[in-house]
């Protein structure tokens, strides 16, 4: 039976405090952002709403999907998203596998140099106007792929994902190749599943990053045409209001619609994150190899 000495006790406690100050802190600003987003325009304009929302209303979030472009820009941003998460994991998993080899009888011929290359392009890439002319000859312009593409292979990730295959245990390997086992085998059904918690961190850094950039869709996509986070930048920046719709933005404040698109913007991330969160911290290989 292990004993907890006092020490420790002092030191849990401090640590379960820590973690609830950092939760507050990453909290306090949601709420904030809720409370307004569910105010009406008066206390919001007086800077009267803390944490709680005064004089609940619903206006902002019925005029944020008011816009005729506002789901069609969602499913665009939920192709992208898909597209990007299963093209990015499977052609940087697969680098990855190649490059975990190394050099030498069982890896492949140069692989410093195709480290040193993918190094180079990790630390400097071709240049917006190089990439914007290369996408627009391609014919990729305003198409679903000029989201895609340019951003498929990331560096940072593939080094993440081949640290992981080398460190995961050589025998398991060695002894699928005993049993007759080819690369493509062992790929697909030793190191992809033992991978899950490295797959997952990727995954939702991919999801993250897919979902939020928004300048690709504004240089890529015309005005009718782009993605979620694009279109919410946008109305943020430069909100419209003409005739035809005065008399409604008079009932709110534009603090109101922005928060109201903030939280439906981040509501997928928000949603996902805790399902994948699991995978994180999981052991999945230990006690996997018996000596």
């Amino acid at each position: 039976m292990q004993v907890t000495t006092t020490s420790e006790r002092w030191f849990q406690a401090f640590n379960h405090i820590l973690m609830v100050l950092l939760a507050l802190i990453c909290l306090v600003p949601l709420i904030h952002i809720v409370a307004i987003s569910l105010s009406s325009s008066a206390p919001v304009m007086a800077n009267e709403v803390t944490f709680f929302p005064i004089d609940v209303t619903f206006h902002a979030y019925s005029k944020a999907l008011d816009n005729p472009v506002f789901f069609p820009s969602i499913w665009l941003s939920i192709q992208r998203t898909a597209l990007s998460l299963g093209l990015g994991l499977m052609i940087n998993c697969m680098a990855a596998y190649v490059l975990s080899k190394g050099g030498g009888r069982d890896g492949i011929a140069g692989y410093k140099g195709f480290v040193g290359f993918f190094v180079v392009a990790m630390l400097f890439n071709g240049g917006l106007i190089p990439t914007y002319l290369l996408v627009t000859s391609l014919g990729l312009y305003n198409s679903i792929w000029a989201l895609v593409l340019p951003s498929l292979v990331n560096v940072f990730y593939l080094v993440l994902i081949m640290n992981f295959f080398k460190a995961l245990p050589k025998e398991i390997e060695e002894s699928a190749f005993m049993d007759g086992a080819n690369h493509g085998q062992v790929f697909l059904r030793m190191f992809l599943p033992l991978s899950l918690p490295v797959l997952a961190t990727v995954g939702l850094f991919l999801v993250v990053a897919e979902w939020n950039e928004w300048f690709m869709g504004s240089i890529y996509m015309r005005t009718d045409n782009v993605p979620l986070s694009t279109l919410l930048k946008t109305l943020i920046a430069v909100p419209i209001v003409d005739a035809s719709n005065v008399a409604e933005v008079a009932k709110l404040n534009n603090r109101s619609i922005r928060a109201a698109q903030v939280l439906i913007g981040a509501l997928p991330i928000l949603l996902i994150y805790p399902v994948l969160q699991k995978f994180f911290t999981r052991g999945i290989v230990i006690g996997a190899v018996k000596e």
